[in-house]
């Protein structure tokens, strides 16, 4: 496997409009072992790009050890570091354990709260974002969205997930294959990947 081979695919897969992003409706934050991903949402939020945040994630097979749901860890990762934050503007959906539920069960919360939208910025772990973005674009295609997640790099992610003993360039594969799969059974929304990325995914070793 060459560098460039794992860089190629990790910047497909990391999409984000961070130098570009117009002001949204809602910041949704969805559920890791990332804690980044809280302080991204809070640092938007402190940008004046969006006026509420709603974190959402259940117990999943990589964040077992935070001992609560993602959001739930989320949102308290936001408020010891955006003590400002104001609880009204906080939403959590604790349930989900796929992106799929991610997104409608965040739906249904937004709708029980009252908050109405048209605009969101999605926060993903990077490697994720990719999936997260076609998954909102077949589940609430109505609504528009932007990509931000937290600004990284290949090293730092690596060193990331070495620490919960996991091979990012293994999630690198599966994320590939979801892509290329689920469109068939109408999780997300279709998507073209590029020849240079699949050449660049065969040659992972």
């Amino acid at each position: 496997m060459s560098d460039n081979s794992a860089q190629i695919v990790y910047e497909f897969l990391s999409p984000s409009d961070e130098t570009q992003l117009e002001a949204a409706d809602v910041i949704i934050g969805f559920g890791h072992f990332d804690q980044r991903i809280a302080r991204q949402c809070g640092a938007l939020w402190r940008r004046n790009l969006a006026p509420r945040i709603i974190f959402t994630g259940g117990i999943g097979a990589g964040s077992a050890d935070l001992g609560e749901p993602e959001a739930e860890a989320f949102a308290q990762t936001l408020l010891a570091e955006f003590p400002e934050f104001p609880l009204t503007d906080l939403l959590i959906e604790p349930d989900s354990t796929n992106t799929g539920d991610n997104v409608r069960f965040t739906l249904d919360r937004l709708t029980e709260a009252g908050w109405s939208i048209r605009s969101a910025i999605l926060v993903a772990t990077p490697f994720r974002q990719r999936r997260v973005n076609q998954t909102w674009a077949k589940v609430a295609a109505p609504f528009s969205h932007q990509s931000a997640p937290p600004t990284s790099d290949l090293a730092t992610d690596t060193a990331l997930f070495a620490t919960k003993g996991e091979d990012l360039i293994d999630q690198f594969r599966g994320e590939i294959h979801r892509l290329r799969t689920y469109p068939t059974k109408r999780w997300i929304s279709p998507i073209d990947i590029p020849d240079h990325v699949t050449a660049a995914v065969q040659s992972l070793t």
